[in-house]
């Protein structure tokens, strides 16, 4: 069901962008490099743990007057303990886990289309509206910390797979609104909100040439 409301949502704005074509004062995207660095302010996604801060880089170049479309990679270490019981002997057991997300992004920029036809003033040079859509994987390792010694499995100690993300590799579609704002010409600051490769809330620095 989600995954219907997504791409109804794109192409909704994939239809926007084309009304907003037939003007000729349209600030166009095409040709334009535009990177980043962002994090997600929460995390929705996978089992929580003492959560490292999360990265994503991305980078995307402007196909058409109002699209763009690129690629993203993030990054989080996870790191979980808790005790483990075992007659009259306890312990406290340990483990990571390393996600990465790394997918394809779309992206329609709205900003002319909100200027020219719904009249909210706003300079394409310092604005940027926007709906992305994006795809991809999320890569899951688990690096544990189990004592071995006493020649029992992590198995026999706890059943860890209660506390973990069992698969190690997930497929993710999204949709996410946003707003960058440039201060300079080509540095800027962005915010949008939706679903997210790890988070429902992501902010981050802007480049674009």
């Amino acid at each position: 069901m989600n995954r219907i409301v997504f791409a109804a949502a794109f192409f909704i704005a994939t239809g926007i962008t084309a009304i907003a074509q037939h003007n000729a004062e349209n600030y166009s995207v095409k040709g334009t490099k535009i990177f980043g660095l962002g994090t997600s302010l929460n995390n929705t996604r996978y089992l929580q743990g003492n959560n490292d801060f999360y990265k994503e880089l991305f980078f995307d170049y402007g196909l058409g007057e109002f699209i763009s479309t690129g690629v993203f990679v993030g990054y989080q270490k996870r790191q979980y303990s808790f005790l483990s019981v075992m007659g009259s002997d306890s312990k406290v057991l340990y483990y990571d886990q390393n996600f990465i997300p790394i997918g394809l992004r779309a992206t329609v920029h709205l900003t002319s289309f909100l200027s020219n036809q719904l009249q909210v003033h706003l300079k394409p040079e310092k604005w940027d509206v926007y709906i992305r859509y994006y795809t991809g994987v999320t890569l899951n390792t688990v690096d544990d910390k189990f004592d071995r010694s006493n020649g029992h499995l992590p198995e026999d100690q706890v059943n860890y797979m209660l506390y973990r993300t069992n698969e190690d590799l997930n497929y993710a579609a999204g949709l996410l609104t946003g707003v960058g704002f440039y201060p300079a010409k080509n540095f800027g600051f962005f915010f949008e909100g939706g679903y997210g490769p790890m988070g429902n809330f992501n902010v981050g620095i802007v480049g674009r040439y």
